[in-house]
């Protein structure tokens, strides 16, 4: 990503170099624009499924099921190209970009205990940041369907006797 210019960008996007900054302010604002664009897109898909009525259960095997597409789409350029689109300070502006998504699964898992499908004595906000932190390693290959079934088996029913 240090290597890209914003040349390459206008030539590829088949504008001129102005023409991007009339957009953007310069490779970090780019970058920056690429993050929350193709992020928030993916929030809108889990927001779908959220906003969704239906058993807790297959509301979550589709989120689980988004957030493993979205994993290997990016295949760890993600991290990345946000450092890259905002080098002096990520935390804050990350931060803002994962609360959203914190937020979502907490609906998810209010609505599942509302219903009755998530057990009650459970930590909504830590529940959402378990099943947020699920599905997240893009460098071992498995099989897809397979993976996700075991992935919602385990969240389920656990690992222990």
């Amino acid at each position: 990503m240090s290597g890209l210019k914003v040349e390459e960008v206008a030539r590829e996007a088949e504008v001129g170099k102005g023409t991007v900054y009339l957009y953007f302010q310069d490779k970090q604002d780019l970058l920056k624009a690429l993050v929350e664009h193709h992020t928030f897109t993916y929030y809108r898909k889990v927001e779908e499924v959220v906003s969704r009525s239906g058993p807790f259960r297959e509301r979550l095997a589709e989120v689980l099921r988004l957030r493993v597409d979205w994993v290997e789409e990016w295949r760890g350029l993600w991290a990345a190209v946000a450092r890259e689109a905002q080098p002096e300070d990520t935390t804050g502006w990350l931060r803002g970009m994962h609360e959203h998504y914190q937020r979502l699964l907490e609906r998810l898992v209010q609505e599942g205990k509302a219903r009755g499908e998530v057990r009650p004595e459970l930590d909504t906000c830590l529940t959402a940041a378990s099943i947020a932190a699920l599905a997240c390693n893009p460098q071992l290959e498995f099989p897809r369907e397979a993976y996700l079934e075991h992935l919602l088996e385990v969240l389920l029913k656990g690992v222990a006797l």
